[in-house]
């Protein structure tokens, strides 16, 4: 056996920008490639190999080709020291306040790197937590086998049977799904190159049947008991959300239990209004997990595996998770209000009612029966 080559951090962030560098290479249209690349005469596999037990920056602003500025200081105006590219992945040493602040911004975080520092904005906080794979799925309520799991490595690859049919799958060079997603898994293999444990995922609502495998390891077991309603005996359950503070607050009558910062939909001057609705609103429905796209006209948006999703306003404005920006304390989503996964768990679990595990999806019908969610201008 191979003894297995470490990597240095500077290695590290070095070769996960030279592995991007290489899927921005043309590709025939339709066809998912399995690319090898060779580093210093070492051939090395398409997925980089994280570091365990380490909190790690993904760079996660604009799509594939996107590079942002390293700076030497945290703050806007501060010299560049280099350059991280969308998907680059870098250990996150820790988060500071802009050492300058910059007036014409509402955050001023900044993340440290061993390379120098980012807007925080720009990067989703991650880690790679390798899971031991079942090899045999559990038991559902319905006698089929089948669980929810949450992705817990800053990226993965995919496998397909067969050609896709979803948007993001098919016009993305090479897709990828992201930590904290979530999606149904409901079989079981081992990959017939690698002999790795894959498990078969999909998304249950709100998209096409597609399918894919994905390494095992990297896909964290959601279990029943941790859904479970959190305060089920509470009266009076109600959320504010302020749009002028971009906040959320979880209320059991006048005591605020839980707070947040968010990201909503900002004010649209042409017209006249908030994207996110002001007013009070009852939660209509409440998912483990969905899909969620648009049309050009209101930004032209297909996102997969969007988890812990309560939706509010009949348009479809949802409180929900996300891991596609760091946004929170701006307004800049397209009305629904983004939270951080562990937040959006939390408040899911808090809301009434409660969703069972499978299917992990609840509509909820009739008068007084789900959570207040009160909008506000602030």
């Amino acid at each position: 056996m191979k003894p297995k080559k470490t990597f240095s951090r500077r290695e590290f962030l070095k070769y996960s920008g030279l592995v991007l560098a290489g899927l921005a290479l043309p590709r025939g249209k339709g066809k998912f490639l399995n690319l090898n690349t060779s580093i210093l005469g070492q051939e090395i596999s398409p997925e980089v190999i994280f570091p365990e037990n380490e909190v790690l920056g993904r760079i996660c602003a604009g799509s594939p080709g996107t590079r942002v500025d390293i700076k030497s200081e945290p703050y806007w105006d501060a010299p560049a020291v280099g350059q991280a590219w969308f998907d680059d992945v870098f250990p996150w040493k820790r988060e500071v306040i802009a050492s300058q602040l910059d007036g014409n911004r509402i955050n001023q975080r900044w993340v440290e790197m061993p390379e120098g520092y980012v807007y925080a904005e720009f990067v989703q906080k991650t880690e790679h937590l390798p899971q031991e794979p079942l090899q045999t799925l559990p038991e559902t309520s319905t006698g089929e086998r089948g669980m929810w799991v949450e992705i817990v490595s800053p990226y993965t690859g995919l496998t397909f049977n067969r050609a896709p049919s979803q948007y993001w799958l098919r016009e993305t060079i090479r897709p990828r799904i992201y930590y904290s997603q979530i999606f149904w898994a409901f079989n079981v293999r081992q990959d017939p190159v690698t002999g790795k444990t894959q498990y078969c995922l999909k998304q249950r609502t709100g998209a096409e049947p597609d399918e894919y495998w994905v390494d095992a390891s990297v896909c964290r077991q959601i279990t029943p008991e941790e859904i479970a309603p959190i305060h089920p005996e509470a009266g009076d359950k109600h959320i504010i959300v302020d749009l002028h503070y971009q906040t959320i607050a979880c209320f059991e009558g006048d005591e605020e239990v839980f707070f947040a910062r968010t990201t909503t939909g900002g004010y649209s001057y042409e017209e006249e209004r908030w994207l996110t609705p002001i007013g009070k609103h009852t939660i209509w429905r409440k998912l483990i997990s969905t899909h969620m796209s648009a049309g050009p006209a209101v930004g032209n948006y297909d996102i997969s595996g969007v988890g812990w999703t309560t939706l509010f306003d009949p348009n479809g404005a949802a409180i929900h998770s996300t891991y596609w920006h760091n946004y929170y304390g701006t307004a800049r989503s397209h009305g629904c209000v983004n939270l951080r996964p562990e937040d959006a768990k939390w408040v899911w679990r808090w809301t009434e009612p409660a969703v069972p595990y499978d299917p992990g999806d609840r509509i909820i019908q009739g008068l007084n029966q789900s959570t207040v969610v009160e909008v506000i201008e602030g």
